[in-house]
């Protein structure tokens, strides 16, 4: 099975926490290859690791333009990096990482494909919020796989696509990515899709640490990135580099 990961982050975010991400994975991961959309800077980072640079088309730029919330507009970078991928990486499976995550040991391929079996389009770890009196479906998108080789992953596709590019967002608690791939799931799961949901209660909010991947990621989410000290962390790896 032929896998890449993909994830993408601007300099700011580099520069706080997506440089231990980055090495981590050159360290953790030798025999996988990341493709880094890297937004507005560049550099040296390993042998297994891509940079695809900012190759964003019109329907990006539209999308920026006619939205003012900034966040929204934030979390689409990740969205319309996931559909360049989706649209233009041939791998097997696509395998998106988020720029702050800490891979603490290589996840092994043998685990990689028992939870993404063929007949499997999307691997995700599903949450529910309640808000405005209703219960919404998202995904915790700080890890998740596409199977594309799946018959329905066109139509996946073109729908995670077109909530973007249509605005379709009138099912969504709010328009940020996670909610648009839950919104993706839920509704190629209605059309008969296997999923694989690594939190199948959709009890936790922050599903990782109490995952089968709980061994391998540490994802900082949020506000607990402002309390961690990423340098330290670096100076960690490269003294475990050293002992490899």
């Amino acid at each position: 099975m032929n896998i890449i990961f993909i994830t993408s982050m601007n300099q700011t975010y580099f520069d706080h926490c997506g440089e231990l991400m980055l090495q981590s994975f050159n360290n953790k991961m030798k025999n996988h290859r990341l493709v880094l959309y890297n937004e507005d800077f560049s550099g040296k980072f390993g042998k297994n690791i891509t940079l695809q640079y900012w190759p964003m088309d019109r329907n990006y730029d539209n999308f920026q333009e006619r939205h003012s919330n900034s966040k929204i507009k934030t979390f689409a970078k990740k969205g319309f990096s996931i559909i360049h991928a989706l649209e233009n990486i041939d791998a097997d499976r696509i395998i998106w990482l988020d720029a702050d995550c800490h891979l603490k040991s290589a996840i092994n391929q043998q685990l990689l494909e028992l939870i993404s079996p063929d007949n499997v389009l999307s691997t995700h770890f599903g949450v529910k919020h309640a808000a405005n009196d209703k219960t919404y479906f998202s995904c915790e998108t700080g890890f998740f796989i596409v199977n594309t080789r799946h018959a329905m992953f066109k139509e996946f596709r073109k729908t995670y696509k077109n909530i973007y590019i249509k605005d379709d967002y009138k099912n969504l608690r709010r328009f940020y990515d996670g909610e648009v791939y839950g919104e993706t799931v839920k509704l190629l799961e209605n059309k008969g899709a296997k999923m694989l949901d690594l939190n199948p209660e959709l009890i936790h909010k922050t599903p990782i640490p109490r995952s089968v991947l709980a061994p391998y990621i540490t994802h900082y989410k949020a506000g607990a990135k402002d309390n961690i000290d990423f340098d330290k962390k670096l100076e960690e790896l490269a003294q475990d580099g050293k002992k490899i």
